[in-house]
């Protein structure tokens, strides 16, 4: 793993899909959301998708392979989805191989392998792949400099869980605590409710050294309860509808002039 990372984004290198087989993928989606999801039907349109080479389509009538539900369990079907998204060098394809060989599910179980897959994802760009390796720079092998930068990369392509990683990484280790806050807002505005329920407590309860404030306290507890409610909500304004105010002793950022304010721009953080 000694090598120099290059940010990818999937964006960039993943096939174009298809239009009329997005409508049928958009439209399985829309019915596995509802209550009683008739599963056959959205099994039957993923089909279609694929048939297009639809690669979100294939990796999520392999995941209904893998759980049974509108086709029979079929761990051989999902395996071959998987190897058809590599095939087409899809990023998202070489992670989900990843993930399986490293389980040992399906294929033999190799770690060495699975980490060439998942290498090979996040060179493509997956976020994903890239937020698993970070991690585990970061975190086994102790080096954060590497492992920032690919969760860094992840996180810049809208990628709820490495922006919320980053948070209890600045918060945990490099102890940044409003540049911490500031991820978990970006999560918590991609829709992960953790990163809401980090800023509800911390002004709730007057956290990592903030004081208690009742109206940034509220208003991330009833984001944090929509999101809940509808995992797929989006807030794209949350830090100018409700931003966080600067942290007592840090300011706005750890290792920057206390005087200092973000500007808005992406190299703000």
């Amino acid at each position: 793993m000694a090598y120099e990372f290059k940010c990818a984004h999937e964006k960039d290198t993943a096939p174009q899909l298809d239009q009329v087989a997005d409508g049928w993928f958009q439209q399985a989606r829309n019915i596995s959301k509802e209550r009683l999801p008739d599963w056959k039907e959205v099994t039957n349109l993923y089909q279609r998708a694929v048939e297009k080479d639809h690669w979100k389509a294939m990796h999520n009538l392999a995941e209904l392979y893998l759980r049974g539900k509108g086709v029979p369990k079929s761990t051989n079907k999902a395996i071959d989805l998987y190897q058809r998204m590599v095939d087409l060098n899809v990023p998202l394809g070489y992670y989900d191989m990843g993930v399986m060989v490293q389980r040992g599910v399906g294929v033999v179980q190799s770690d060495r392998d699975a980490m060439l897959f998942l290498l090979k994802a996040a060179d493509l760009g997956s976020p994903h792949a890239q937020t698993r390796i970070g991690y585990i720079y970061i975190y086994d092998k102790n080096k954060d400099t590497t492992g920032l930068a690919y969760i860094k990369c992840a996180a810049k392509q809208d990628f709820a869980d490495a922006n919320y990683k980053l948070a209890t990484y600045y918060e945990g280790i490099d102890v940044n605590i409003p540049v911490a806050m500031h991820y978990y807002q970006r999560a918590a505005a991609l829709g992960e409710s953790k990163g809401a329920m980090a800023i509800e407590d911390a002004f709730r309860d007057g956290l990592l050294e903030y004081k208690p404030d009742k109206r940034v306290a509220h208003a991330y507890g009833k984001i944090y309860d929509q999101i809940e409610e509808n995992p797929d909500i989006r807030f794209p304004d949350l830090a100018k509808d409700h931003p966080l105010p600067p942290h007592p002793i840090q300011g706005y950022h750890a290792d920057k002039d206390i005087n200092w304010k973000p500007t808005g721009r992406a190299d703000d953080y």
